[in-house]
């Protein structure tokens, strides 16, 4: 008898299990992926940005954030200043919330200056969004310890190199 109550409470389990996964298996087919940033990517930004940095005599840090503004990367070069490491992260981290350059959220703020004071919103060029090919945002650069062109060009050129964009699709 009570092998049999086992039997049928094994039954039901398995039988309720089977009705959840068919339940469960169209929701796993329409997710789809996100694009995203992965740490090779990320590296590359950070290494063409630093050649740029050589080349041009910066002493930079330079932060990669993924698309949900993740710190996904970090170099502070010989010679940066310490306050780099703060900055760069909060030009990035504004960027990758954003979509925009933070250079571009400064001009913004000039007719609105109510932007100024929004906590951890960087307006000082050097933070720039990273787009795949179709335009889509999947993270930001930030670079700082230069001047705040400097650390724009920098960035730019660490995502150019890496074969991403700045640009949204569609524009130039």
């Amino acid at each position: 008898m009570r092998m049999g109550l086992l039997m049928n409470i094994r039954t039901i389990f398995l039988g309720l299990a089977a009705f959840g996964l068919a339940l469960a298996a169209p929701l796993a087919q329409a997710q789809t992926a996100r694009p995203g940033l992965d740490a090779a990517t990320a590296s590359t930004i950070i290494a063409a940005c630093e050649a740029y940095a050589v080349e041009h005599e910066l002493a930079l840090t330079i932060a990669v954030f993924d698309e949900g503004a993740n710190l996904q990367g970090l170099l502070r070069m010989d010679g940066a200043i310490l306050a780099s490491l703060d900055i760069a992260q909060w030009k990035g981290r504004t960027a990758a919330n954003l979509g925009r350059t933070t250079g571009g959220l400064g001009e913004a703020a000039i007719d609105r200056p109510a932007i100024y004071h929004v906590p951890g919103l960087a307006t000082l060029q050097g933070g720039v969004p990273i787009r795949n090919a179709a335009g889509v945002l999947i993270g930001g650069v930030g670079a700082s310890g230069a001047a705040s062109a400097d650390d724009e060009a920098c960035a730019m050129a660490g995502i150019e190199a890496a074969g991403l964009t700045y640009n949204r699709a569609g524009a130039e």
